[in-house]
């Protein structure tokens, strides 16, 4: 059995808790233009972009990071959307659970409920976008159906769930929603994060635009400042 990657990223802090081992899956419905890794976009091999790896394999770059776990580390699956690859990954993921290995997903979570269902089986965290809340820019901008989206956040335990927030103007036109959405999950953590243009020379080479807008400091205050007031936790992060 196989699944298709773009990249093991060893040592990471910002993906999860602790330090982590994160494994970016090729493969997304969404087609989000601030998107800060288009390679994992298409589920093609695009060159240099992609590989099929063993779960073998996979697993045991996984497992020659498990000394670092014990700070609450483990896994994270991100991408691209893991979930749609998450019957190829089942495998793997019982082996890593007998490991007692963390598992998390990253996930913008516009799936199939029964994709979800499978990866909280096995998950200790779910790290949630939130990209988009209106219903007519949901689908216009990314291709999202915004009610697959809220029908699953219910199905989350949100004591282990992260809500992270790419600042974009179609996210502060739309803060009242954000608000509102906040107010009725609380989500255990809230993380927002400006967009950067890091991924400039990968849209180069895949011959695609890329879309980047900078928010005033103030704007971006404001928010973070609307956010704290229902979830304390709420942090600026760097992606």
């Amino acid at each position: 059995m196989t699944v298709r990657i773009t990249n093991i990223q060893h040592f990471s802090l910002h993906d999860g808790p602790g330090i982590r081992t994160t494994v970016f899956l090729k493969g997304c419905n969404l087609k989000c233009p601030w998107c800060a890794n288009p390679e994992c976009i298409s589920s093609k091999i695009q060159g240099e972009f992609g590989y099929d790896i063993s779960l073998e394999k996979l697993e045991q770059e996984i497992v020659k990071d498990k000394p670092f776990y014990e700070t609450g580390g483990g896994v994270t699956f991100s991408g691209g959307e893991p979930l749609l690859q998450i019957n190829d990954l089942e495998p793997l993921l019982k082996s890593l659970k007998n490991k007692n290995i963390n598992i998390c997903f990253e996930t913008a979570l516009f799936v199939p409920e029964k994709y979800l269902k499978i990866a909280k089986k096995y998950s200790d965290e779910f790290i949630v976008d939130i990209k988009m809340i209106n219903h007519e820019n949901c689908k216009k901008v990314i291709g999202g159906k915004i009610d697959q989206y809220l029908n699953n956040i219910k199905l989350l335990d949100l004591k282990k769930t992260t809500f992270r927030i790419p600042i974009t103007k179609f996210i502060l036109k739309d803060t009242k929603l954000i608000l509102d959405l906040l107010k009725t999950y609380q989500p255990k953590h809230l993380e927002i994060f400006e967009l950067h243009n890091l991924a400039r020379k990968k849209y180069d080479i895949l011959n695609k635009e890329q879309y980047y807008e900078k928010i005033d400091d103030r704007e971006i205050k404001e928010f973070y400042e609307k956010l704290k007031e229902i979830i304390p936790t709420t942090e600026i992060i760097e992606i």
